[in-house]
């Protein structure tokens, strides 16, 4: 009862803000009014109070001095009793006469005195006469000191007065007079309104009325003695005057209250609400105009419509009038943020993404146009975004939502599937950055974030990543996908114990075929390859392209070395048939070198080069055959090519490949005009091993730059010798193809000859044709690189190979160098006709041409004659060491 009671006074007094107003005020007015009606009895009884001291003053102030007239009356007329007695002489009389006469004087007299009662007293204080009814009971009371007499019987109080009275010859004796103080008495002395009261002892003497004195609590009382110059003692039990007198109101409370506080509470509520009813009244209104602009405003109305009502709240320049204003300014501020959020979220459609609120059950609060779009709804507010998400990408996206609601994370990036639907034929990607809605006591209540869709990204991103770990030719797996397969592969049989086959494979004389048919032909026929060994793997093999004509099987999880072998045998079987390439038969043959893990070595890059080892021990044992590893360790050749393998690179490093230099002498003068720079590599065991053994051994192993940049320093060394001793001769250095491709190459030359102080002109660089026109627009970048950087630029072995004119041309070499082969056939005339057509061609293209090994005189007049410029051979010099090349240059004519 009482909870709903305070329930409903708090509704009440709750209510809108000008019923709280008004009830406030009135609240005021009654406090007011309160304090007003305590503050008006305060003052009634004040004055009340005043009023009643103020009578008893002067009830107090009368009876104090009409007492003493009394008593002064009173003594006068007993010392005039005294005088008449003593003029008249009577007492000096003898008894017998004085007696009668006085007797007959007192009734003659008495009837008009004060006293009823008289004693006459002689010196020994006899009574020798007394006078009145009661005289002779109180001649028995009478004592020589007592002012007042009290006589039980008769209840009478006696004023006692008492003079000398001279008694003729028995000298002088006592006159007593006894005044009554009776009701009469105190009647005499009463005045209006007042009742009085005589006590003796406490006991009640006289009353001045006959009923008894009023006992309210509105009746003064006063207690009087009746003579003030009785000392403490007789006070003490003397006569006292009681005076009764009832206050009669002159200003009734009820009257006073109506007037004066009544008066009061309605002109201070005429005042209050002249002075703040109407302004509370109207800052009410002020204030409710503030109200219900916000109420239209979340109703969507127009601004114009809300600047119309807020103007009662603007009309003063007070808080109100600023709230007014910063309520204008806040709706323009969030109608801006509202339009600019509309613009981006319009921009956002345009952009295909979506901005979503969720809730903390995954339900969708807000969305975008875009959301819709990607979901293919009209309306996905209030459905669960768990609704539109693929069945496999819910528990996932679940845990990262539960994330973010734990704390755990402040923003996830996810991408996840939408549920098929009938109107997309293909899985929807869509990405998402999500961000937790934290209120500021730290619990999360929400989600935002934007999302995309990515499908046709996803799509492109698979595709690139396809073509990044796949061979863009053949679609097989390349290096970095093989690798990583190989990793797997090898932990995996690590760990079952098993073995793993590594086979190196590459086509033979492919380059023949690449230059005869074309290169889109020689793509074909790499095609066609890859596609015969794949269809004859197992599920689980891997055959990924190496390189050029180089591809690599990997067979993991095999059981034996047997197994590694029949499935090699398998592969050799299944090339056996010729391709079909452009309607032709072309039978392909292939080199291959295979190692097995653990027994061949338990590191990827180990097994490559062990795997390389064998293939190219393969190829040099007549192609077209398997090589195991660990057969090749077994053979003779093998363990040579072995040896020479594990020994190239200590040579290279420790710089045991040595510099040796042929002359290439002017055709018409026969000076030196430069020497070729060549490597020679002298071994403890073997002796010395040919160049045509351990360069293409260097380029397999990935040791030709390391040999190159060795040879390029030891020549350019000697060179800077011949050049201090005054010997002007150039260089002509060969170069692999890794390093005319190799981007650093031209600045690492000029940082030496710059070291050196040597002329860039004096360099010719010799590139094979085969490396040169093998990609021509890198090539001929990199060779108009070095031409620019002013090193010069030779074809070395032309003719060899099956360039065109145009590549020729592209390329812009300096010199060209013919191949041994055709100068040994100059003899025939087929062989004259090429070398001279080479000539001419040189001559065309305004390059200098090179004969190589020339050997005997009528060789060297007859390429004079042919136009050639150098020549070069054991016919002027072997190549040498540069010691002696420096004794066979010095011993040269000048």
């Amino acid at each position: 009862m009482e909870k709903c009671l305070r329930q409903r006074l708090t509704s009440f007094f709750s209510g809108g803000l000008r019923r709280q107003a008004y009830w406030h005020l009135a609240l005021t007015i009654l406090t007011a009014a309160v304090i007003i009606l305590l503050a008006a009895s305060w003052t009634l009884s004040n004055i009340r109070e005043r009023d009643r001291v103020l009578q008893q003053n002067q009830l107090l102030e009368h009876y104090s001095a009409v007492l003493p007239r009394l008593e002064t009356a009173w003594s006068t007329a007993a010392k005039q009793a005294q005088s008449r007695l003593e003029y008249l002489r009577i007492l000096e009389q003898p008894d017998a006469m004085a007696q009668p006469k006085l007797t007959a004087y007192l009734n003659a007299q008495w009837t008009l005195s004060e006293f009823s009662n008289m004693l006459i007293l002689d010196p020994s204080n006899q009574v020798i006469f007394h006078h009145g009814s009661e005289s002779a009971s109180l001649k028995e009371l009478f004592g020589e000191q007592a002012t007042w007499i009290y006589v039980p019987q008769f209840h009478q109080l006696y004023r006692v007065f008492q003079f000398p009275i001279w008694l003729g010859p028995r000298g002088e004796g006592r006159l007593i007079l006894f005044k009554s103080l009776s009701n009469s008495t105190l009647r005499e002395i009463v005045i209006p309104q007042a009742h009085l009261q005589l006590s003796y002892h406490g006991q009640l003497v006289a009353q001045s009325h006959d009923t008894p004195p009023p006992s309210n609590k509105n009746t003064l009382r006063i207690e009087l003695p009746w003579s003030e110059g009785q000392d403490a003692d007789v006070l003490a039990g003397g006569p006292m005057l009681e005076i009764y007198r009832e206050v009669i109101d002159q200003l009734p409370y009820s009257s006073f209250i109506l007037r004066a506080g009544g008066g009061a509470i309605v002109l201070l509520t005429v005042l209050i609400w002249l002075s703040v009813g109407r302004w509370l009244a109207r800052t009410a209104h002020r204030i409710e105009t503030l109200g219900k602009g916000a109420r239209l405003y979340a109703e969507g109305e127009a601004r114009e419509t809300l600047a119309a009502e807020l103007g009662p709240a603007r009309q003063n320049d007070d808080e109100i009038g600023e709230t007014a204003v910063a309520f204008e300014q806040m709706m323009e501020a969030i109608q801006s943020r509202a339009q600019e959020q509309q613009y981006y979220l319009e921009t956002l459609s345009l952009l295909e993404e979506a901005v979503i609120e969720l809730s903390v059950a995954g339900v969708i609060l807000r969305a975008s146009p875009g959301w819709n779009k990607i979901v293919h709804r009209k309306d996905a507010i209030g459905v669960s975004i768990f609704e539109d998400i693929h069945a496999e990408d819910v528990d996932m996206l679940q845990t990262q939502l539960s994330a973010l609601f734990a704390g755990e994370k402040q923003q996830i990036s996810l991408r996840f599937r939408l549920r098929p639907q009938w109107v997309v034929k293909h899985e929807t990607w869509v990405e998402c950055q999500l961000l937790p809605n934290t209120h500021k006591s730290g619990t999360v209540t929400g989600i935002r974030g934007v999302l995309r869709d990515i499908t046709q990204t996803y799509l492109n991103e698979r595709q690139i990543t396809h073509m990044a770990l796949h061979d863009a030719l053949t679609e097989l797996p390349n290096r970095i996908l093989l690798e990583d397969r190989i990793k797997n592969a090898l932990s995996i049989a690590e760990r079952n114990r098993h073995l793993v086959g590594v086979c190196f494979i590459d086509l033979d004389n492919f380059k023949v075929i690449n230059d005869t048919l074309g290169h889109k032909a020689g793509d074909r026929l790499l095609v066609a390859f890859a596609e015969r060994l794949r269809v004859s793997l197992r599920s689980g093999d891997t055959l990924a392209r190496w390189g050029g004509d180089e591809f690599v099987l990997l067979l993991p999880d095999m059981q034996s070395l047997h197994a590694i072998r029949n499935v090699t045998e398998k592969i050799i079987q299944s090339l056996q048939p010729p391709l079909i390439l452009d309607g032709n038969e072309i039978r392909v043959t292939f080199s291959m070198g295979a190692v097995v893990f653990p027994n061949d070595g338990v590191d990827i890059e180990v097994l490559f080069s062990q795997a390389d080892r064998a293939m190219f021990f393969a190829k040099s044992q007549g192609r077209n055959q398997v090589c195991y590893f660990q057969d090749m360790e077994r053979s003779d050749p093998g363990r040579r090519e072995l040896y020479i393998q594990s020994h190239l690179a200590q040579a290279v490093n420790q710089g045991r490949i040595e510099t040796w230099f042929q002359p290439i002498v002017d055709a018409r003068s026969g000076r030196c005009h430069a020497v070729e720079v060549l490597a020679r590599w002298h071994d403890g065991e073997y002796g010395w091993v040919s160049p045509s053994t351990f360069i293409p051994m260097a380029e397999s192993l990935g040791l030709i730059g390391e040999l190159g940049l060795h040879i390029m320093k030891s020549s350019l060394d000697a060179a800077q010798t011949w050049h201090d001793q005054g010997h002007k001769v150039a260089l002509a250095v060969n170069i692999s193809k890794r390093q005319l491709f190799t981007p650093s190459f031209t600045q690492h030359l000029l940082r030496e000859f710059e070291e050196r102080g040597l002329d860039t002109s004096m360099l010719v660089l010799e590139v094979t044709e085969s490396v040169a026109l093998s990609d021509v627009q890198n090539g001929a970048e990199r060779v108009s690189e070095l031409r620019r950087a002013g090193f010069g630029i030779a074809i070395d072995d032309f003719g060899t190979g099956y360039s065109s004119l145009s590549q020729l041309h592209e390329m812009r070499a300096d010199e060209l160098k013919i191949d041994i082969s055709f100068v040994r056939r100059l003899d025939e005339p087929s062989g004259l006709s090429m070398v001279q057509a080479i000539i001419n061609l040189a001559q065309l293209f305004g390059l200098k041409t090179v004969a190589e090994g020339v050997e005997d005189a009528e060789t060297a007049q007859k390429l004079r004659e042919l136009g050639v410029d150098y020549l070069q051979g054991y016919w002027f010099g072997k190549p040498m060491p540069q010691a002696e090349f420096l004794a066979w240059l010095e011993a040269q004519p000048e």
